[in-house]
């Protein structure tokens, strides 16, 4: 794989971006999940084109993922920048013992990984920043600095029903 630098990584998740080729308006179910897509440009100079992955399990709507790819126009490979997971498990400890599958996480490409010879997002955190597939679109919509109307229009914030005892 051909590298990326650190810096060059950070900036295509941070870039403005519009969505080209919106999600369709419900998820479809593919096997045990759920599944959709969107595709996106930079609003910036960045060429390439990115895309929005999204995942849920169907029996397990803890089980999800949330990410982005981008295509390069310069040859390289597409690559996964960003991974907004759900709990899914445990984990093959032969990278990284402490490695978060069983709570929600993030995995973001880093030039050390691609480096390693591993998936630029191989790495990841735990995150307190969400607690449900609702929680992590929108935290992820902010994280890829996805153009505000595009976010408002293709990605609402769900209305919670308020919660009272009596």
């Amino acid at each position: 794989m051909a590298s990326f630098s650190q810096d060059e990584l950070d900036g295509l998740i941070a870039c403005p971006k519009e969505i080209t080729e919106p999600p369709k308006r419900e998820m479809k179910l593919d096997g045990a999940q759920f599944r959709n897509s969107a595709k996106l440009v930079a609003s910036n100079e960045i060429k390439g084109e990115f895309t929005i992955f999204m995942r849920q399990n169907e029996d397990f709507p803890e089980n999800f993922s949330i990410g982005l790819k981008y295509s390069p126009q310069d040859g390289r490979e597409t690559i996964t920048l960003i991974r907004c997971n759900g709990k899914h498990g445990d984990f093959n400890a032969s990278f990284d013992r402490e490695h978060p599958h069983s709570d929600f996480h993030i995995h973001q490409a880093s030039e050390s990984a691609i480096e390693a010879g591993y998936a630029p997002e191989k790495v990841a955190d735990r995150t307190s920043e969400y607690a449900s597939f609702e929680e992590a679109l929108q935290y992820f919509v902010k994280v890829i600095n996805l153009n505000p109307k595009d976010a408002q229009r293709h990605f609402p914030v769900k209305a919670q029903i308020p919660f009272a005892f009596e």
